[in-house]
Protein backbone atom coordinates (compact mmCIF):
# COMPACT_ATOMS: atom_id res chain seq x y z
CA UNK A 1 0.00 0.00 0.00
CA UNK A 2 0.92 3.68 0.02
CA UNK A 3 3.76 4.52 2.43
CA UNK A 4 3.79 8.05 3.88
CA UNK A 5 7.09 9.78 4.61
CA UNK A 6 8.17 12.33 7.19
CA UNK A 7 7.25 12.75 10.84
CA UNK A 8 4.19 14.14 12.61
CA UNK A 9 4.01 15.14 16.29
CA UNK A 10 0.52 15.13 17.83
CA UNK A 11 0.93 17.32 20.89
CA UNK A 12 -1.24 17.81 23.96
CA UNK A 13 -3.91 15.13 23.64
CA UNK A 14 -5.30 12.84 26.30
CA UNK A 15 -4.01 9.44 25.17
CA UNK A 16 -5.64 6.14 26.11
CA UNK A 17 -3.02 3.39 26.01
CA UNK A 18 -3.46 -0.35 26.40
CA UNK A 19 -1.68 -0.32 29.77
CA UNK A 20 -3.74 -1.51 32.75
CA UNK A 21 -7.09 -0.80 31.13
CA UNK A 22 -8.55 -3.92 32.72
CA UNK A 23 -7.89 -2.65 36.24
CA UNK A 24 -10.66 -0.08 36.46
CA UNK A 25 -12.58 2.74 34.77
CA UNK A 26 -10.63 4.42 32.00
CA UNK A 27 -10.48 7.83 33.67
CA UNK A 28 -7.59 8.03 36.10
CA UNK A 29 -6.08 4.61 35.42
CA UNK A 30 -2.40 4.25 34.56
CA UNK A 31 -3.48 3.62 30.95
CA UNK A 32 -4.45 7.27 30.45
CA UNK A 33 -1.89 10.05 29.83
CA UNK A 34 -3.59 13.41 30.26
CA UNK A 35 -1.08 15.58 28.36
CA UNK A 36 0.71 13.43 25.86
CA UNK A 37 2.77 13.74 22.72
CA UNK A 38 2.58 11.04 20.07
CA UNK A 39 5.19 10.79 17.31
CA UNK A 40 4.42 9.15 13.97
CA UNK A 41 7.29 8.52 11.55
CA UNK A 42 6.35 7.09 8.17
CA UNK A 43 3.40 4.86 9.00
CA UNK A 44 4.52 3.84 12.50
CA UNK A 45 3.96 5.30 15.95
CA UNK A 46 7.52 5.61 17.24
CA UNK A 47 6.91 7.33 20.60
CA UNK A 48 4.06 8.06 22.95
CA UNK A 49 4.25 9.47 26.47
CA UNK A 50 3.86 12.58 28.62
CA UNK A 51 4.64 15.70 26.60
CA UNK A 52 7.37 16.58 29.11
CA UNK A 53 9.31 13.40 28.29
CA UNK A 54 8.81 12.94 24.53
CA UNK A 55 11.19 14.84 22.25
CA UNK A 56 9.83 16.00 18.90
CA UNK A 57 12.16 15.12 15.99
CA UNK A 58 13.64 18.03 14.05
CA UNK A 59 11.54 18.84 11.01
CA UNK A 60 8.43 17.05 12.29
CA UNK A 61 5.06 18.66 11.58
CA UNK A 62 3.52 19.66 14.92
CA UNK A 63 -0.23 19.34 15.32
CA UNK A 64 -1.90 20.84 18.39
CA UNK A 65 -4.45 18.28 19.56
CA UNK A 66 -5.19 19.75 22.99
CA UNK A 67 -8.72 18.85 24.08
CA UNK A 68 -8.78 15.76 21.87
CA UNK A 69 -8.52 12.12 22.93
CA UNK A 70 -6.37 9.64 21.00
CA UNK A 71 -7.02 5.93 21.49
CA UNK A 72 -5.89 2.68 19.89
CA UNK A 73 -7.84 1.70 16.80
CA UNK A 74 -10.80 -0.61 17.39
CA UNK A 75 -10.69 -4.05 15.75
CA UNK A 76 -14.26 -5.07 14.88
CA UNK A 77 -14.16 -8.82 14.34
CA UNK A 78 -17.83 -9.04 13.29
CA UNK A 79 -18.81 -5.96 11.32
CA UNK A 80 -21.09 -6.03 8.28
CA UNK A 81 -19.76 -3.19 6.15
CA UNK A 82 -22.34 -3.30 3.40
CA UNK A 83 -21.12 -2.91 -0.15
CA UNK A 84 -21.92 -1.72 -3.61
CA UNK A 85 -23.65 -4.04 -6.05
CA UNK A 86 -23.77 -5.16 -9.68
CA UNK A 87 -20.00 -5.13 -10.02
CA UNK A 88 -19.75 -1.34 -9.73
CA UNK A 89 -17.43 -0.14 -6.97
CA UNK A 90 -17.60 3.51 -5.87
CA UNK A 91 -14.60 5.74 -5.24
CA UNK A 92 -15.81 6.32 -1.68
CA UNK A 93 -18.02 4.39 0.72
CA UNK A 94 -20.00 5.98 3.56
CA UNK A 95 -19.99 2.67 5.45
CA UNK A 96 -16.20 2.45 5.40
CA UNK A 97 -15.88 6.15 6.30
CA UNK A 98 -18.39 5.80 9.16
CA UNK A 99 -16.44 2.90 10.65
CA UNK A 100 -13.27 5.00 10.60
CA UNK A 101 -15.09 7.98 12.13
CA UNK A 102 -16.11 5.82 15.10
CA UNK A 103 -12.56 4.56 15.62
CA UNK A 104 -12.68 1.21 13.80
CA UNK A 105 -9.34 0.83 12.00
CA UNK A 106 -9.59 -2.91 11.23
CA UNK A 107 -12.79 -4.75 10.33
CA UNK A 108 -13.60 -8.41 9.70
CA UNK A 109 -16.82 -8.87 7.73
CA UNK A 110 -18.12 -12.44 8.14
CA UNK A 111 -20.54 -12.30 5.18
CA UNK A 112 -20.21 -10.08 2.17
CA UNK A 113 -20.10 -10.39 -1.59
CA UNK A 114 -16.69 -11.81 -2.51
CA UNK A 115 -16.25 -9.76 -5.67
CA UNK A 116 -16.98 -6.46 -3.93
CA UNK A 117 -15.51 -6.85 -0.46
CA UNK A 118 -12.10 -8.07 -1.64
CA UNK A 119 -11.98 -5.32 -4.27
CA UNK A 120 -12.65 -2.76 -1.52
CA UNK A 121 -10.02 -4.40 0.72
CA UNK A 122 -7.42 -4.02 -2.05
CA UNK A 123 -8.43 -0.40 -2.76
CA UNK A 124 -8.08 0.50 0.93
CA UNK A 125 -4.75 -1.30 1.13
CA UNK A 126 -3.48 0.59 -1.92
CA UNK A 127 -4.54 3.95 -0.45
CA UNK A 128 -7.09 4.48 -3.24
CA UNK A 129 -10.15 4.37 -0.95
CA UNK A 130 -10.70 5.64 2.59
CA UNK A 131 -11.61 2.95 5.09
CA UNK A 132 -10.45 0.61 7.85
CA UNK A 133 -8.31 -2.38 6.91
CA UNK A 134 -10.87 -4.85 5.56
CA UNK A 135 -10.77 -8.61 6.07
CA UNK A 136 -13.65 -10.92 5.21
CA UNK A 137 -14.99 -14.39 4.64
CA UNK A 138 -16.40 -13.16 1.36
CA UNK A 139 -19.54 -14.99 0.24
CA UNK A 140 -20.76 -17.44 2.89
CA UNK A 141 -20.54 -21.20 2.41
CA UNK A 142 -24.31 -21.46 2.66
CA UNK A 143 -26.13 -24.71 3.37
CA UNK A 144 -29.61 -23.36 2.68
CA UNK A 145 -31.35 -23.72 -0.67
CA UNK A 146 -30.20 -20.64 -2.56
CA UNK A 147 -28.71 -20.01 -6.01
CA UNK A 148 -25.29 -19.79 -4.32
CA UNK A 149 -25.62 -22.84 -2.06
CA UNK A 150 -22.24 -24.37 -1.19
CA UNK A 151 -22.86 -28.10 -1.61
CA UNK A 152 -20.62 -30.26 0.59
CA UNK A 153 -21.08 -33.95 -0.20
CA UNK A 154 -17.42 -34.92 0.23
CA UNK A 155 -14.18 -33.69 1.74
CA UNK A 156 -13.01 -32.69 -1.75
CA UNK A 157 -16.07 -30.43 -1.98
CA UNK A 158 -15.13 -28.77 1.30
CA UNK A 159 -11.51 -28.30 0.18
CA UNK A 160 -12.68 -26.80 -3.11
CA UNK A 161 -14.95 -24.24 -1.41
CA UNK A 162 -12.30 -23.19 1.11
CA UNK A 163 -9.56 -23.09 -1.53
CA UNK A 164 -11.52 -20.77 -3.85
CA UNK A 165 -12.40 -18.36 -1.02
CA UNK A 166 -8.77 -18.22 0.11
CA UNK A 167 -7.66 -17.57 -3.49
CA UNK A 168 -10.04 -14.59 -3.62
CA UNK A 169 -8.45 -13.07 -0.51
CA UNK A 170 -10.45 -14.52 2.40
CA UNK A 171 -8.71 -14.95 5.77
CA UNK A 172 -11.73 -16.95 6.99
CA UNK A 173 -14.73 -18.86 5.70
CA UNK A 174 -18.24 -18.79 7.10
CA UNK A 175 -19.80 -22.23 7.32
CA UNK A 176 -23.40 -21.05 7.53
CA UNK A 177 -26.42 -23.27 8.16
CA UNK A 178 -24.78 -26.36 6.71
CA UNK A 179 -27.46 -28.83 7.72
CA UNK A 180 -25.35 -31.98 8.08
CA UNK A 181 -22.83 -32.26 10.89
CA UNK A 182 -20.37 -34.23 8.74
CA UNK A 183 -20.41 -31.41 6.17
CA UNK A 184 -19.65 -28.88 8.91
CA UNK A 185 -16.82 -31.12 10.16
CA UNK A 186 -15.37 -31.38 6.65
CA UNK A 187 -15.27 -27.58 6.37
CA UNK A 188 -13.52 -27.39 9.76
CA UNK A 189 -10.93 -29.91 8.58
CA UNK A 190 -10.44 -28.21 5.19
CA UNK A 191 -9.96 -24.82 6.84
CA UNK A 192 -7.38 -26.29 9.21
CA UNK A 193 -5.53 -27.97 6.33
CA UNK A 194 -5.49 -24.76 4.25
CA UNK A 195 -4.56 -22.56 7.24
CA UNK A 196 -7.65 -20.36 7.21
CA UNK A 197 -10.15 -19.55 9.96
CA UNK A 198 -13.57 -21.21 10.04
CA UNK A 199 -16.34 -19.08 11.59
CA UNK A 200 -19.43 -21.31 11.67
CA UNK A 201 -22.95 -20.11 12.31
CA UNK A 202 -26.20 -21.99 12.72
CA UNK A 203 -29.86 -21.07 12.84
CA UNK A 204 -30.24 -20.51 16.59
CA UNK A 205 -30.73 -24.25 17.05
CA UNK A 206 -29.30 -25.46 20.36
CA UNK A 207 -28.08 -28.89 19.21
CA UNK A 208 -26.54 -27.51 16.02
CA UNK A 209 -24.75 -24.78 17.96
CA UNK A 210 -23.48 -27.28 20.54
CA UNK A 211 -22.01 -29.51 17.82
CA UNK A 212 -20.37 -26.49 16.19
CA UNK A 213 -18.65 -25.70 19.51
CA UNK A 214 -17.62 -29.35 20.00
CA UNK A 215 -16.26 -29.66 16.44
Amino acid sequence: GDMPSGAVALVGARVITMANLASGPIQGTPGVIENATLIVEGNRITAVGPSSSVSVPAGATRVDVKGKTIMPGIIDVHGHLGSESNGLVAQSSWQLAANLAFGVTTSHDPSNDSETVFTNAELVRAGAKLGPRVFSTGTILYGAETPFKAVVESYDDALSHVRRQKALGAISVKSYNQQRRDARQMIVKAARELDILDVPEGGSLLYMNQTQILD
